[in-house]
């Protein structure tokens, strides 16, 4: 990335427009910066595509999670450089003075284009807050920028002289080949995922307004995965719309003749969860994440601390160890409102004795509601709960969002190493 930024950045000193090379002093300097910032704005949108594609390549590097956190972290960037942009580039003219006349077409289509970009990304960082549903905001936010993209190339093709012909014309055209290229793949891989759908086999509650949906595996195909990593999930139901969510598999790879998701009722498309049937279908793109002891360790100890519905990575890792023996120590710390919250106790309960150096503690926020304040997970009981814990043990935290951040934290106080630390969140 930073090489494609020094790229396009360079293109207004290696290739001066005619705007420039008659400009002198701080007003050249102002018009360069302004021109340098427009092309690295460009580039960081179209590399937009590659963060959100889903690549598995890019994701066993880096992971998903990490893809789309910097995704959000790009849109940013992307803002402040493409107002900057106009602002500097103007700076040395007197823009009241500037006519809106036909000709300079290419300059209005920019503006549009700066408004067109903060309200792509204000409405991607703010969506919960606006209140935006997920699935309609999905097509709008995808069709948007697709838009804004086609748009960008011609914008940059006419608003300058530096493009009209030679090597720059040459590479906005090959750029804007491979972004087809890039674009058509995503669409291809969506639609033979479509074309392949599995079968929900079974709907049973694991839990208080918590489900498992276990899919029978495709005739002759196995779906590879590591314990813990997730997949993108679509049903093709009566019962539910055909919004596309990220979900843990909870299922083991050893076991390889189904695929399970555990999903809590928590809004209003999971609340309907139970209303899926044998027989409806799945579409699964994945798997995805690097949050897995396969992943992340061979050998070292194991700390895992779950909230909720976050055991199911956990799950997932526990299943295949006492499946293929795996006799590291290894300790679970596991947090729900109540017993009723716990999803497959009895399971759990034959995991602890097949994995003789598995180690369960529970832990129940709201079982008794006088005493919640007390019962909260904090420092003071994981450095009890963990005393006896190598540090350097690795360690995967998973629940909400402000309750692994707070972990996380807590772990590194009490003497984890911050590079065996690892948490799961969809950074959507």
């Amino acid at each position: 990335m930073s090489l494609l930024l020094a790229g396009a950045a360079s293109i207004p000193f290696v290739f001066e427009s005619q705007s420039i090379r008659y400009k002198l002093g701080w007003d050249k300097t102002l018009l360069r910066t302004g021109k340098m910032l427009g092309m690295m704005a460009a580039t960081l949108l179209l590399l937009q595509l590659v963060l959100s594609a889903r690549m598995k390549l890019l994701d066993r590097i880096f992971g998903l999670n990490t893809l789309y956190i910097a995704h959000r972290v790009n849109a940013v960037l992307i803002v402040i450089a493409a107002l900057l942009h106009p602002l500097l580039v103007f700076a040395p003219e007197d823009i009241t003075s500037l006519p809106l006349e036909l000709k300079f077409w290419p300059e209005i289509l920019g503006a549009m284009l700066l408004l067109a970009v903060w309200t792509i990304t204000a409405t991607g960082l703010w969506r919960r807050f606006l209140d935006l549903p997920f699935h309609f905001w999905r097509i709008a936010h995808r069709a948007a920028t697709f838009t804004v993209v086609v748009l960008l190339f011609v914008h940059v093709l006419f608003v300058s002289d530096t493009f009209e012909h030679g090597l720059p014309r040459r590479i906005v055209l090959i750029t804007a080949v491979a972004y087809a290229v890039v674009f058509c793949w995503v669409k291809l891989k969506s639609f033979l995922h479509a074309r392949k759908p599995y079968v929900v086999a079974s709907v049973t509650q694991a839990a208080r307004n918590t489900y498992a949906v276990t899919l029978a595996s495709r005739p002759g195909a196995i779906f590879h995965y590591l314990p813990g990593q997730f997949a993108f999930v679509s049903f093709q139901s009566n019962g539910l719309t055909a919004e596309e969510h990220p979900f843990t598999i909870s299922s083991t790879p050893t076991r390889p003749d189904t695929l399970q998701f555990i999903i809590h009722c928590s809004g209003d498309w999971t609340g309907r969860i139970g209303h899926l049937r044998p027989g409806d279908t799945a579409i699964v793109d994945g798997p995805y994440g690097l949050f897995s002891h396969l992943a992340r360790t061979r050998q070292q100890e194991l700390v895992m601390i779950a909230g909720g519905i976050g055991i199911t990575p956990m799950l997932s890792m526990l299943r295949y160890m006492a499946d293929v023996n795996d006799p590291r120590k290894t300790t679970l710390v596991w947090s729900n409102r109540t017993w009723a919250d716990k999803v497959y106790e009895e399971e759990c309960s034959e995991l602890a004795l097949r994995l003789p150096g598995l180690k369960i503690i529970d832990l129940f926020t709201r079982q008794d509601p006088k005493q919640a304040a007390k019962r909260r997970l904090d420092r003071m009981k994981l450095e009890n709960f963990l005393a006896d814990c190598d540090r350097q043990a690795v360690v995967f935290i998973c629940g909400p969002p402000t309750m692994m951040c707070e972990m996380r934290q807590i772990m590194l106080r009490i003497g984890f190493k911050r590079r065996f630390i690892n948490t799961e969140a969809f950074a959507l």
